[in-house]
């Protein structure tokens, strides 16, 4: 087993997160980028509104960062990561998905910070996204 030891400390250089109604009225209220009160987020499913969550967030955290990313690595928790897939559709950049249920971000921010290490891109996106109706689905049916 290796460790792996970066030879730069990886940066966070922009973030955004779209929370939801729920999650609006917790404790963390005030480190989201945007609460949601519409758990449908305008759309006519659940799915579509998971997609346009990460759509709103990637291209947030894009714009608050002043950068193009090369990639990004993302993922959610439905069959074959459909949201994050849908949602790299619309928006046009090289996408790697990653799956790992509650780990999604981590791995995610990891292999981002491992393609940047490496020197196979300069800059990058790592996202996690699920949508209490779509995952209570996935999960319960």
């Amino acid at each position: 087993m290796s460790t792996i030891f970066f030879k730069q400390k990886p940066r966070i250089v922009g973030w955004y997160s779209v929370a939801g109604k729920k999650e609006g009225q917790g404790p963390l209220r005030e480190t989201f980028s945007q609460i949601v009160q519409d758990e449908y987020f305008g759309e006519k499913t659940h799915e579509m509104s998971e997609r346009k969550f990460f759509i709103t967030a990637i291209e947030g955290a894009i714009r608050n960062a002043g950068i193009k990313p090369d990639i990004v690595f993302a993922g959610d928790l439905l069959n074959q990561i459909v949201s994050s897939s849908f949602a790299m559709r619309e928006i046009g950049l090289p996408y790697i998905g990653i799956y790992g249920a509650c780990s999604t971000m981590a791995l995610s921010l990891l292999t981002a910070a491992t393609f940047v290490d490496s020197g196979l891109v300069h800059t990058t996106v790592a996202a996690a996204g699920s949508h209490f109706a779509t995952a209570e689905r996935q999960y319960r049916t």
